[in-house]
């Protein structure tokens, strides 16, 4: 089993929020391990072992810090190793990728038949990045990086601390310097969003899979929540069972879907397709007539009413 290491003087303090996870570990007879940045929770299960990795959302739970989809996973009875962020520097600490091949040598990944990967946007780059550790693996990563590494991603600007804190110089820093030869990698990505695109178009292998979804921004996991296909979708692709046909099946919701008839209008109102806007924005109100939804339809019919005004007085 693994064991707890040493700290030095200038780890990250573990955040609130943990204490509950670690008791729960142990009682359920798995292993909980806190690295200098990170901590890795491993809870016992059936069947598969999904490996989960924490995103920047997680660092705002503080109550209960739980890894990445554990609750959902969790149910359906399979392990769970959560790889869970003290500081968000995309999982670049020599301490980490020490204790996950110290993991992987004593034979964790192999003890279970299947063995997924899981995670978004930083989630998502580390389910990429750390899947080869088991053979034949799944991944589901939503909107991942590739790399922050800055001569590699050049057009990556949004994570610029990141690409400062962490150790950029060793293995697991680059998903498409080493390809995945064996598995599947489900890639779910707005291609409207001009990073998620980049960072996909630098993946190759026919082990990839690209799941474009337009207009759902880089926050893809909370608009499937919202339309209910979150749910559906992660459990046939950790699975195995996901196709991209049944993927897109599942996304037809997204016709009667409020979010994301919203964030068309946002997109037509931007590019000045105000007929397309102001039908997309009236059928969102009538799906769930809120603020929002009232707003988008508002804004977007007055910026078409403003145009046919000053169409109208240049006629005159």
């Amino acid at each position: 089993m693994i064991e707890q290491s040493s700290l030095s003087g200038t780890h990250t303090p573990l955040p609130q929020g943990f204490e509950w996870l670690r008791t729960a570990c142990v009682e359920r007879g798995g292993f909980f391990v806190e690295t200098e940045h990170h901590v890795l929770s491993y809870i016992p299960g059936s069947e598969r072992l999904v490996v989960c990795f924490d995103n920047l959302a997680s660092s705002r739970e503080k109550e209960k810090r739980t890894p990445f989809g554990f609750p959902l996973v969790d149910r359906q009875g399979w392990g769970t190793l959560g790889v869970m962020a003290k500081r968000m520097d995309w999982f670049q600490c020599p301490d980490l990728k020490a204790h996950l091949h110290e993991i992987q040598a004593q034979g964790l990944f192999d003890s279970y038949p299947n063995t997924a990967f899981y995670g978004a946007s930083m989630g998502g780059f580390g389910a990429l990045a750390f899947s080869p550790l088991a053979s034949n693996p799944t991944v589901l990563a939503f909107a991942p990086q590739s790399t922050l590494r800055p001569r590699r991603a050049k057009f990556e600007r949004r994570y610029t601390s990141a690409m400062r804190l962490g150790d950029w110089s060793g293995a697991f820093t680059d998903v498409a310097a080493t390809p995945l030869d064996t598995g599947r990698a489900f890639v779910v990505f707005d291609p409207f969003v001009p990073q998620d695109r980049a960072h996909v178009e630098r993946l190759k292998g026919t082990q990839i899979e690209p799941l474009p979804v337009r207009h759902f921004t880089h926050k893809v996991p909370p608009m499937f929540r919202r339309m209910e296909i979150l749910k559906p979708i992660v459990l046939e692709a950790l699975g195995g069972t996901l196709t991209r046909q049944s993927f897109y099946h599942h996304l037809r919701a997204r016709r009667d879907a409020a979010p994301y008839l919203v964030s068309l209008v946002e997109a037509a109102h931007r590019a000045g397709h105000l007929k397309l806007g102001c039908a997309a924005a009236e059928r969102a109100v009538l799906q769930k007539n809120n603020w929002k939804t009232r707003q988008s339809l508002r804004s977007i019919e007055s910026t078409r009413d403003a145009l046919l005004e000053r169409a109208k007085a240049r006629e005159d």
